[in-house]
């Protein structure tokens, strides 16, 4: 399994607690009837909020080094270079053809 980056956890929590805190608000800051518009806006925004500041905050896992190839075993692709593959298109594959003479 992948673990988490901590950035996703600062986020997820950071989500969790503006939940907590939007109950707070309501309970106690308009006492337990908030308005309409208020509610909208405020679920909106501060989640928003509170999820891109930590995710921004939290320092950035390190990744493990990438594993480099074995010396010695063939590629897993083989990538003819743009000058060789222009030279190997039929002739019809370069571009439109000029219109034919009336007769």
């Amino acid at each position: 399994m992948t673990p988490v980056e901590s950035k996703v956890k600062a986020s997820t929590t950071a989500a969790a607690v503006s939940g907590i805190a939007l109950w707070i608000i309501g309970r106690y800051a308009f006492k337990g009837s908030v308005p309409d518009v208020v509610t909208s806006w405020t679920y909106a925004i501060v989640p928003s909020i509170l999820t891109f500041i930590a995710g921004y905050l939290a320092k950035h896992t390190p990744r493990p080094a990438a594993v480099r190839a074995t010396p010695g075993l063939p590629p897993e692709k083989t990538l003819i270079p743009p000058a060789a593959a222009a030279a190997e298109q039929p002739p019809a594959a370069a571009g439109p053809a000029a219109p034919a003479a009336p007769e």
